[in-house]
């Protein structure tokens, strides 16, 4: 498959015209990664890009943040801002400390498990039959927002929003 297939399946998932545009202008994995977290607003809405799709993806869109059915441990990251998603059937831990802000999606039947210290920042958004085992310290912060029939085992700073 190719990008402009992806392309193609975002203007019949009616994507705005100016997103469209810029997609048709740079199709590299690595500007549609980009546009996946600028929009995952839209993307979770019309489940875009499909799991099929996210598939035939898997390992060139990792440099970017996408995982696909991934098996990984992520040591400590103090990075300043940082978005990862993790689809299909990922199974990860994933730890965050210092300053860090950062943004995870976890979708379908991913599993993670989660820690958060220092003054770390986290938002999450749990989606499909993802399931999450987190701790946060005090300092840290948290939020999930939950959609589907996610499972969230949780201790620490964590605020939890069902959508």
């Amino acid at each position: 498959m190719k990008t402009k297939e992806i392309i193609k399946m975002a203007a019949n998932n009616k994507i705005c015209q100016p997103w469209h545009e810029e997609m048709k202008k740079d199709s590299s994995i690595q500007n549609l990664c980009r546009m996946y977290f600028d929009g995952d607003d839209w993307a979770i809405q019309n489940d875009f890009p499909n799991l099929e799709t996210l598939r035939k993806f898997k390992g060139e869109s990792n440099p970017y943040g996408l995982f696909t059915d991934h098996k990984a441990i992520f040591k400590t990251v103090t990075v300043p801002k940082l978005k990862t998603a993790f689809f299909g059937d990922s199974d990860v831990s994933l730890s965050y400390a210092g300053f860090t802000v950062a943004e995870v999606i976890i979708r379908h039947k991913s599993k993670a498990t989660i820690t958060v210290f220092d003054h770390a920042i986290l938002k999450i958004n749990l989606l499909d039959d993802a399931e999450i085992e987190i701790v946060s310290t005090p300092n840290a912060s948290v939020s999930i927002y939950s959609y589907g029939n996610s499972n969230i085992k949780h201790s620490g700073n964590i605020k939890i929003y069902k959508k």
